[in-house]
């Protein structure tokens, strides 16, 4: 019964670890379809809050350079 116990409670990791990485690549896949406004709007909506506004921009402009050397 213990094997049992442990063998569902490893599964049930195994499958919210696997949830987590599609919807990850999920929003990844949807970051790099957006605009760059877009992902601008995006990264202050999630981050602009939490840094200085010049922060900010330095953090936006480091990831959508990123992204641009990503796409080709």
């Amino acid at each position: 019964m213990k094997k049992l116990i442990k063998l569902l409670i490893l599964l049930a990791i195994a499958v919210g670890i696997g949830v987590a990485v599609g919807k990850a690549n999920e929003m990844k896949q949807k970051f790099f379809a957006m605009s760059e406004e877009e992902q601008r709007a995006f990264l202050k909506e999630k981050i602009g809050d939490k840094v200085p506004e010049e922060k900010l921009a330095e953090i936006q402009d480091a990831i959508i350079e990123g992204i641009s050397k990503a796409r080709g």
